[in-house]
């Protein structure tokens, strides 16, 4: 019982924390820099990508959401047969509040203010309010994804700790 409940956990943190590093580590900047070039303009090629970012980030919110209400329903399983699992459950916890709030609330809004600007960002100027707005929101969501990040790092931490510990 005990491997099954570490094998969980450890698939759970390592697909989330695996899909976060691919987005931003190879997903988002092959994507800035393959596909401008394809295009008749660099607005039109930097619009495309970011279509292909905003999508692939939208999965990767849902693959995380799944992730951590798996490793937190096997966490509280365990909870019933192990001494403690505080630190990392409120990691991933806050892990799920954040991303959450980037797809519940940072997604939408950036959606509203590049579609108040015509659908392109990269087409209006830096001084237009909704590319600003979209702007902000961009700086807010590389934030968050970085803290949902670090605190999957915690995560995994605490619960190699837990696993050492309760072997």
């Amino acid at each position: 019982m005990r491997t099954l409940f570490h094998s969980l956990v450890y698939f759970a943190l390592s697909v989330w924390i695996g899909a976060l590093v691919f987005f931003g580590a190879v997903l988002a900047p092959i994507a800035f820099s393959q596909l401008p070039p394809l295009f008749a303009t660099p607005a039109a090629g930097i619009h495309a990508a970011g279509l292909v970012v905003g999508s692939s980030l939208v999965r990767l919110h849902w693959i995380g959401l799944l992730c951590g209400l798996i490793f937190l329903v096997i966490m509280v399983i365990a909870r019933l047969h192990y001494r403690t699992i505080l630190p990392q459950a409120v990691l991933v916890l806050v892990m799920l509040v954040l991303t959450a709030y980037s797809q519940f609330s940072i997604i939408p809004r950036m959606d509203t203010a590049r579609d108040s600007v015509g659908g392109n960002v990269d087409a209006v100027a830096a001084n237009n309010p909704g590319r600003q707005i979209f702007d902000q929101l961009h700086q807010r969501s590389v934030h968050v994804e970085g803290l949902i990040l670090l605190c999957g790092l915690g995560a995994l931490v605490a619960t190699a700790h837990w696993s050492r510990r309760e072997i």
